[in-house]
């Protein structure tokens, strides 16, 4: 029951993958893939930055002194020594740019153009993963049928070693032959060994690409893979390259980034530009210096001159013996001060500056464009290559199938007689070893054209599973 119920846990457990899951896991896991999105979200949060921009920028500041012995007396605004007393000053100040040669306007079509880019960048990295990761399913496809080729065979060896045994035991055969039968298994044994670790590395290869936990249990499902469906491909490379170029992540990316370069010229000839700056503020402050009398005052004459007969002329004026410091409030309002200011400028000479800005800007927009044909050179050269790879694995398809189909008649034919003790061990081992060579070449060849025509369909806009 203990068995039983581990088997089940295991079976449980053991998960069967498709190609378009394993493309899936792969590009949701891959770090790079990872590092282009974040990539992507700084570049969006560049280009909602220079949106923001055009907003005016408002700051508030509010401060609180206390002030102690020599200091300027923020009543009188006079120098005096011995000072104690408490300040607060609060104030509110907003500046906006009015104009400045459409630098911002051309700045916000840069960053949406970059954001476009990168979102090329980041497609073009999945593509070269799912191709990546088609690749490396093929193998495990490829290993997998090898090892059970392999199989097959060593299990034929081993029924003409056990019908050799009882002929040697009936005195009908010599040693010879059995112990030249058993020599050959134990190749065939070697060479399963040797096929099952090369499956089991592809199949590391393989979980590797997907970045998850290795597990033995997993294993991967073997697609209907009818050879015969591959047809000759009518079309030239051009045409596919034509077909393609239009739709091609890389070759966006190029364009979209030579418009960047163009962009980003206009913003640096911005700054040949005069700038209008608009500002505006408000403030107040409060002071402890800042006395109101209290109580009732007191009518005191004051001279202030004298009349034709020298008689004094005098008046009367109120005065305080007690003194408060004036409210909050009232010093707020009574002090709160307002003011709005625009500023033109105009750039006459900075050091040459701008000129040298300019010129990078053409520069850069130059390279953009170096950079575009070069795209557009290595993505035809790619296609080319991949044309040509898909000519030349048909050929070799149709070559080693022919080898295959010769090499398992001959070795069918050699088998019959060698039953019948028509043929030498020697000659049957022979015929049977290029069988086996031949049976290795045709699935290498027919994995290899299955793949070949992949890569070309990718160039076709066709799905990979």
């Amino acid at each position: 029951m203990l068995i039983l119920f581990c088997a089940s846990q295991k079976v449980k457990a053991q998960k069967y993958w498709t190609l378009q899951e394993c493309v899936d896991i792969a590009i949701k896991n891959n770090i790079t893939v990872k590092q282009r999105e974040l990539s992507k979200e700084s570049v969006k949060a560049d280009a909602l930055q220079t949106k923001a921009a055009i907003l005016p920028s408002v700051n508030g500041q509010a401060t609180h002194i206390y002030q102690n012995g020599f200091a300027i007396n923020p009543v009188t605004n006079t120098a005096q020594s011995d000072l104690t007393f408490r300040s607060n000053n609060i104030s509110l100040s907003a500046n906006m740019v009015l104009f400045n040669g459409f630098q911002q306007s051309n700045n916000i079509r840069l960053q949406e153009s970059n954001l476009k880019a990168s979102n090329q960048d980041l497609e073009s990295t999945k593509n070269t993963i799912r191709l990546s990761v088609a690749n490396a399913y093929l193998q495990v496809l490829m290993n997998a049928e090898i090892l059970g080729r392999n199989q097959i065979q060593t299990e034929s060896t081993k029924q003409q070693i056990t019908k050799q045994q009882k002929l040697v035991e009936l005195g009908a055969a010599n040693r010879v032959k059995l112990l030249q039968l058993k020599a050959q298994l134990s190749n065939e044994e070697l060479q399963i060994v040797t096929s099952q670790n090369t499956l089991d590395q592809s199949y590391l290869s393989l979980w590797q690409f997907l970045n998850i936990e290795i597990d033995t249990a997993n294993k991967i499902i073997k697609p209907e893979l009818d050879i015969n469906q591959i047809k000759n491909e009518l079309r030239s490379a051009s045409q596919i390259y034509q077909d393609y170029l239009n739709q091609s992540p890389d070759v966006k990316a190029a364009q979209i980034r030579v418009r960047s370069a163009e962009l980003s010229k206009f913003v640096v000839e911005g700054g040949r530009s005069v700038r209008l700056n608009m500002s505006a503020g408000i403030s107040s402050f409060y002071s402890t210096q800042t006395q109101q009398p209290t109580g009732s005052p007191i009518m005191l004459a004051r001279t202030i001159g004298y009349d034709a007969s020298g008689n004094p002329i005098q008046i009367y004026s109120p005065t305080y013996t007690s003194f408060e410091t004036t409210p909050f409030s009232d010093q707020f309002n009574r002090n709160l001060g307002k003011n709005l200011g625009f500023t033109l400028s105009v750039p006459i000479f900075n050091a040459w500056q701008v000129n040298t800005n300019v010129q990078k800007a053409k520069i850069n927009a130059y390279n953009a464009h170096l950079t575009e044909k070069q795209v557009q050179n290595d993505l035809y050269k790619n296609i080319t290559q991949a044309h040509q790879d898909f000519t030349a694995a048909q050929k070799n398809y149709e070559a080693t199938e022919n080898s295959f189909e010769s090499n398992k008649e001959s070795f069918s034919l050699a088998e019959g007689q060698f039953n019948l003790g028509a043929i030498s061990t020697v000659d049957y081992l022979s015929t049977k070893n290029e069988f086996l060579k031949a049976q290795a070449s045709f699935i290498q060849a027919k994995y290899q054209l299955v793949f070949r025509r992949k890569v070309l369909d990718f160039y076709m806009g066709k799905p990979l599973n």
